[in-house]
């Protein structure tokens, strides 16, 4: 498909063989959810790049998206910093996306308004997300956020009929980063777009081999 790149950064194109991937890269990203937004938006954010190796310091997973989408080009900003700057800024680049945080009262209004007038398409939100933080604005439960005015009194009859469950699990933050990049490996193996798919994949296999009716 031809991805349509925003006109301000068409002075910024540079072939996409040009540029690699950081090898260093700890992250793993969620590539189905990045090409979707890609697809539907457009590109509008040049990658950074290291001008001494042409390594990819910042977007590296927007290089990997566009490379499968089948861009020829991709728009790139390239920087004169050594590899301990170059590191510095990668990991900058990561942890302070980690370090921020989320109004829930704010994001769900704005999720709400893209429901009402479009679609979460694009967004990184699928429905089970939104749902899932409907439960928690404004109280601890559905009918608490539908009390205090945050949204409208018959999304509650709406969110029942969508008959979406969540399962919580919790693990320490080492177990949470191999458990989370497992599961990027695994949508990747298995061609499915959410973790929900994989766990349902995955159990039903081990059922069948334990020899124990679903």
């Amino acid at each position: 498909m031809a991805v349509q790149i925003h006109e301000s950064l068409h002075g910024l194109m540079v072939p996409i063989d040009m540029v690699k991937p950081w090898p260093e890269n700890p992250r793993s990203g969620d590539l189905a959810a990045l090409k979707e937004s890609i697809r539907k938006n457009g590109y509008y954010q040049p990658i950074v790049v290291q001008r001494s190796t042409h390594f990819v310091i910042a977007g590296n997973h927007r290089l990997q998206a566009m490379e499968e989408l089948g861009a020829d080009e991709i728009p790139a900003v390239f920087v004169d910093v050594n590899d301990i700057q170059a590191k510095r800024l990668a990991l900058a680049d990561n942890r302070t996306s980690d370090l921020a945080f989320y109004d829930d009262e704010q994001l769900f209004k704005l999720l709400q308004e893209m429901v009402d007038v479009d679609s979460l398409d694009g967004t990184g939100y699928d429905r089970a997300a939104f749902e899932l933080l409907l439960q928690g604005v404004g109280g601890d439960s559905v009918t608490g956020g539908i009390r205090q005015g945050l949204i409208p009194g018959e999304r509650l009859d709406e969110y029942n009929d969508l008959d979406i469950r969540s399962i919580i699990l919790p693990y320490s933050g080492e177990e949470y980063e191999v458990v989370a990049t497992a599961f990027t490996h695994m949508r990747q193996a298995l061609f499915v777009d959410t973790n929900a798919e994989v766990v349902k994949i995955l159990l039903t296999k081990a059922l069948e081999d334990v020899d124990v009716e679903p």
